[in-house]
């Protein structure tokens, strides 16, 4: 007993679960069935367990627990998160196991509940979108307009710089005319020609909208590929020290009879 829960064992016993339900999810590519269905539901509860068990560690454990046992009555305002948690669980259960059910028309109870735990989910989504707009701000916005706005369009500037200057207003504009001007709406009472230079100023922003879009869609896939080739090297340097490898050879020989 004590061979089995050594750590060589545990170690090659997850490399060989893992092993079969990346081929059962990856049998996934041939139809829908029970097998695959299966593996990923284990997965989806997997996840939802470890973060579970991290939130658990790492927030109330950590902080709430703890400054309740150092300091109850400092750490009253610490309840708040909590009690919201628990209202929008509570929601979400009894919407969980309302749906899909013929039932008159809700409660006073149900929709004070429902009412209630509408409360925490949206103050998330406010605090997400408050995030990330002051990010997008504070990180891409706000750079990007300094560093256009110091571009040196001089034309004692050295070529490349008067180039890099250049380019950059150039496209920086255009492209907010792609997506602030409609030249059929905010230019039909102005001559021929504005309304071609509204059309052609906006052709070239969204021609540099899709040159940003692939770049960075360039940039992911390449990291992203990146990552799969290292998972992957990890993957099989842990199938060879599990022996899952040599064992596959030898099932092969055995069958082939080579």
């Amino acid at each position: 007993m004590d061979k089995l829960l050594s750590p060589e064992w545990v170690n090659a016993a997850g490399v060989w679960v893992g092993f079969v339900f990346t081929l059962l999810i990856f049998s996934a590519i041939f139809g829908d069935h029970l097998l695959a269905r299966f593996a990923q539901y284990v997965l989806v509860g997997a996840g939802l367990g470890y973060a579970l068990v991290v939130t658990w560690h790492s927030i109330l454990a950590l902080e709430f627990v703890a400054a309740l046992r150092a300091d109850p009555q400092a750490a009253s305002w610490e309840w708040t998160p909590v009690v919201l948690a628990a209202i929008l669980a509570v929601a979400g259960l009894e919407r969980i196991f309302a749906q899909g059910r013929p039932q008159p028309a809700a409660r006073r109870w149900r929709r004070a509940l429902r009412t209630l735990g509408a409360m925490p989910a949206l103050t998330m989504v406010a605090l997400g979108v408050a995030v990330a707009a002051v990010g997008a701000i504070q990180g891409t916005l706000a750079p990007q307009f300094l560093h256009t706005a110091r571009s040196s369009l001089q034309w004692e500037s050295e070529p490349t710089v008067f180039v890099t200057g250049a380019l950059t207003l150039l496209l920086t504009t255009a492209a907010l005319t792609f997506f602030v001007l409609d030249v059929d709406r905010h230019l039909q009472q102005q001559p021929g020609w504005v309304q071609r230079l509204g059309r052609g100023w906006a052709w070239i922003g969204q021609r540099a909208v899709w040159l940003a879009a692939g770049a960075l869609f360039a940039r992911l896939f390449a990291a992203r590929l990146t990552l799969f080739i290292a998972e992957l090297t990890r993957w099989l340097a842990q199938l060879q020290a599990a022996g899952i490898g040599a064992a596959f050879a030898d099932w092969w020989r055995m069958i082939t009879g080579a």
